[in-house]
């Protein structure tokens, strides 16, 4: 249905040659993720209405070791969509005493993957490299949470007001569940598709106007990866708003995990996560947390580009 509306429009412009090309690839991407992603936080949301945050904190706190870890990140996964949405999550983990480790796990994989990225990304890539990409992430999450707590960084979390907290009702009509989880869909969805407009947008000019060779070429070996992760540093958006650059990346020759070690990055290691997370970290903190997930970015592009060679 979204290529038929994108080759109508198309013809209808009157454009030809890579004009087109760019234009459709915008559109039709446009569509296709901006539905799948109204769909899946919809659902999500719905789903949410059955679940007290305070239920989720207290599973946490009584969990210990491995259990715990892959619990917080299974739950960064279902989060919401941004580091900026997931700080203050973050900050109610802490205040109510969830193990510093997992809340650091949760903190890491949150922004790196979430569900409508998954789906995303499976239409996109495939089954076997969304695996691969959830495991990574997830992995990261967990060596950099597990790390972080043994070598006792606890102890730099700043004294912080949370505020009062307000939970879900626990019996509430399927009616206003539906109404909740679409008004969470919408606010969602408005906050973040400039992001992936701009996404699609700077994809569709790779796709159409950029020559396979100048990226496939030029952008290959292993300073790509850390080069890659430096570029995406300074890079504000979410993961949904990179996975079309990527995609068109990807097309024109750009190694999977180089592809993977950039939207990552973009992910997880924006600069204003770090401004807002020095209201409660202190420096030492937010410096080893970002070295950890960097290397961790790192060893997963570097191996991805093994892997797929």
């Amino acid at each position: 249905m979204f290529d038929r509306i994108a080759n109508f429009i198309v013809s209808m412009s009157g454009l030809s040659g890579r004009a087109a090309e760019a234009l459709n690839f915008w559109i039709y991407d446009s569509l296709k993720i901006s539905f799948i992603l109204f769909l899946v936080i919809f659902a999500v949301g719905f789903l949410r209405t059955y679940i007290k945050p305070e239920k989720v904190r207290d599973y946490l706190k009584g969990k210990h070791s491995i259990l715990g870890y892959v619990g917080a990140g299974v739950l960064g996964i279902v989060s919401p969509f941004c580091s900026c949405s997931t700080i203050p999550l973050f900050l109610g983990f802490v205040s109510a005493g969830v193990p510093f480790g997992m809340t650091i796990t949760f903190l890491s994989v949150s922004p790196m993957v979430n569900e409508a990225a998954v789906v995303v990304l499976f239409g996109v890539l495939g089954w076997k490299i969304t695996s691969l990409y959830i495991l990574g992430g997830v992995s990261i999450g967990i060596i950099g949470g597990y790390t972080l707590n043994k070598l006792g960084f606890d102890k730099y979390i700043k004294e912080f007001d949370i505020g009062e907290q307000t939970y879900c009702e626990a019996e509430i009509s399927r009616k206003e569940r539906i109404n909740r989880a679409i008004k969470e869909a919408k606010s969602i969805v408005k906050e973040i598709i400039p992001y992936v407009l701009i996404g699609i947008g700077i994809g569709a000019i790779v796709h159409g106007y950029i020559p396979r060779e100048i990226i496939s070429q030029n952008l290959k070996g292993a300073i790509a990866v850390p080069g890659a992760v430096l570029v995406g540093v300074p890079i504000y958006t979410n993961i949904m708003g990179v996975i079309p650059v990527v995609e068109s990346l990807i097309g024109k020759g750009l190694p999977i995990g180089t592809s993977i070690a950039f939207m990552m990055s973009v992910a997880a290691l924006s600069i204003p996560q770090f401004v807002m997370l020095k209201k409660v970290m202190e420096k030492k903190l937010i410096t080893t947390y970002v070295l950890i997930i960097s290397l961790g970015i790192l060893s997963l592009g570097l191996l991805f580009n093994l892997f797929f060679a």
